[in-house]
């Protein structure tokens, strides 16, 4: 497990300044093993790039079908409540996804 501190801190707003582009939430890199489990139960296995209260930023091994705005399980090996006994899968929502990357959002 890697875990790299983002470096982003919380800035003032700056007039004239996109809300859009302000983030959410603080991340955090950390690269950890990833399955997600679409609607037709294909399992795409990757890996973080970055995690936040809000979601999760994961590798995209261009094998995937996921689209915007799909619901799939995810499954993130090492944090987020994990139980020795048993996998447990996070609900999300494909925010986009881009050619090395794909967002999700906890739903």
């Amino acid at each position: 497990m890697r875990i790299e501190q983002d470096g982003q801190s919380k800035k003032p707003k700056l007039a004239g300044q996109n809300p859009s582009d302000a983030r959410r939430f603080f991340r955090v890199s950390i690269h950890l093993p990833v399955a997600i489990r679409q609607q037709n139960s294909d399992v795409l296995i990757s890996e973080s790039l970055d995690i936040s209260e809000g979601g999760v930023l994961v590798k995209n091994n261009n094998d995937t079908r996921l689209k915007k705005g799909d619901n799939v399980k995810v499954h993130i090996e090492g944090i987020l409540g994990e139980d020795l006994d048993h996998m447990v899968l996070h609900p999300m929502r494909v925010i986009r996804v881009e050619e090395d990357k794909i967002a999700l959002e906890f739903v």
